[in-house]
């Protein structure tokens, strides 16, 4: 009777070589999302040897193509575009004042329709993690996925440093630009696989937090957690190689909040304990292999006279620009305009440079933009807070900790870096918010297709 009933369980089944429709669409959009990355994590020497729009059309490219399948296959199986989520009113109402300065008479239209990249297309993939989470494996392949990318590209990063400037000055003009103007302090600073320093360094550090997450969790095999103890250890140096200072303040707040949420005292000294242990081990190796020369710069961190007003005169510089122009400049106006495209069209669209999230917004979305901005932040932080603690213990939570620290930081990023679209960590980022607030609804046998109302449905 038992193998009967095993024989009919199977049937029912079907076959594992004719795989649902659904499945194939999430194994298109997991291999589309695994290809994206790797283009993103080295997406810098293609810009900087002459890949022109190649470089820009190649990963915007296939982004654009990930959007259309999952949305395309939400339409077709008569699924709302937009469900009810934590984020969907910020993301929906800040993309509708995005679309709202197309017709911004103070702003190029060319430079508005580039602004809309930079604002909404990596931001829309929170609802690409939001629709295709289905297994914990999911995220796991994921996380083995950016830990490899970012153990590459911190190595590389660390040979850079160490071979200076002279190991690509030869390889083009961009490069060669590159060699002069990268150095701070008397210090060469390494940019690695990615256009800048500062995107080596906010990269590395973002990824340190799943490195931890996994170090500290308790579910992954032992090895798992070391090979992540040492991901974390490795792109801490690469931290350093890029002197990228905004790393270690969202690091340390993000410690913090990590602190704060887990629950008992002997959980929270074991989190304590592993992460000043991997903090240590990072700082070791970046004194055998980089020496103390760079201190200085992050020495800078605890002189406020310099650290608060680097970070808060472009908020200022922006509120100013809001002033004058109280419905903003238009997207693109500080941001997003591609930098290694030699068109005049392209590189006389007049911009200005804001490094502060919440300036960018005022300067290129006015006041209203700006508050909607802000909305998004907070209720970022606050919503991945609640969806993390409605996890019950075990791996998917042990998994979704780095995500929710992301979102913690993520009101304290809008004024230590930009909004817009830095790769890959856009992709990423936004990818796990979305896993983050889905994963609540994931049971043991599987995804409750029934435990998110759409936004008709209210």
């Amino acid at each position: 009777m038992a193998e009967n009933e095993q024989v009919h369980a199977a049937i029912s089944a079907g076959p594992a070589s004719n795989p649902s429709p659904r499945s194939r669409g999430n194994l298109v959009v997991d291999t589309l999302v695994t290809l994206l990355l790797v283009v993103a994590f080295f997406i810098g020497p293609l810009k900087m040897i002459g890949g022109g729009w190649l470089s820009y059309a190649l990963p915007d490219g296939l982004a654009l193509l990930i959007l259309l399948i999952v949305f395309v296959e939400r339409a077709v199986r008569h699924q709302p575009l937009f469900v009810v989520s934590p984020l969907t009113v910020p993301i929906v109402l800040l993309a509708i004042l995005c679309f709202l300065q197309l017709g911004n008479p103070e702003a190029p239209f060319i430079r508005s329709v580039m602004g809309l990249r930079t604002w909404l297309l990596y931001l829309a993939f929170y609802f690409v993690g939001f629709y295709v989470l289905r297994s914990t494996q999911q995220v796991e392949r994921l996380y083995a996925l950016l830990l490899t990318l970012g153990c590459l590209t911190a190595v590389y990063g660390l040979y850079q440093w160490r071979a200076g400037p002279q190991l690509f000055a030869n390889w083009s003009d961009q490069y060669g630009h590159y060699a002069r103007v990268m150095w701070s302090a008397g210090q060469f600073r390494a940019f690695s696989t990615f256009p800048l320093p500062n995107t080596f360094g906010s990269n590395m550090g973002f990824l340190m937090l799943i490195a931890f997450g996994v170090a500290a969790s308790t579910v992954p095999r032992t090895r798992w957690r070391v090979a992540a103890s040492a991901a974390f250890v490795l792109m801490g140096a690469g931290v350093a190689a890029s002197g990228t200072r905004a790393p270690l303040v969202f690091l340390a707040f993000a410690g913090f909040v990590g602190l704060a949420l887990l629950p008992g005292i002997p959980r929270r000294l074991r989190l304590g304990a592993i992460g000043v242990a991997l903090s240590f081990a990072a700082v070791f190796l970046v004194i055998a292999v980089i020496g103390t020369a760079i201190s200085s710069r992050f020495a800078s961190i605890l002189r406020p006279d310099q650290f608060f007003w680097k970070w808060f005169d472009p908020l200022t510089f922006g509120l100013q620009i809001a002033s004058a122009h109280p419905f903003g400049l238009g997207t693109a106006a500080t941001g997003g305009v591609p930098q290694f495209i030699n068109n005049p069209v392209i590189r006389d669209l007049p911009t200005t440079t804001i490094d502060s999230g919440y300036g960018s917004a005022a300067a290129e979305l006015g006041f209203l933009g700006l508050a909607a901005f802000v909305y998004l932040a907070v209720k970022v932080a606050v919503e991945g807070m609640r969806a993390w603690g409605r996890l019950r213990s075990g791996r998917l939570r042990d998994l979704m900790l780095a995500p929710a620290l992301f979102c913690s930081v993520y009101p304290i990023l809008g004024f230590i870096g930009g909004v817009h679209a830095f790769l890959p960590e856009s992709i990423y980022y936004w990818l796990l918010v979305g896993l983050l607030m889905r994963a609540p609804t994931l049971r043991p046998a599987g995804l409750d297709p029934q435990a998110i109302p759409s936004l008709a449905s209210r």
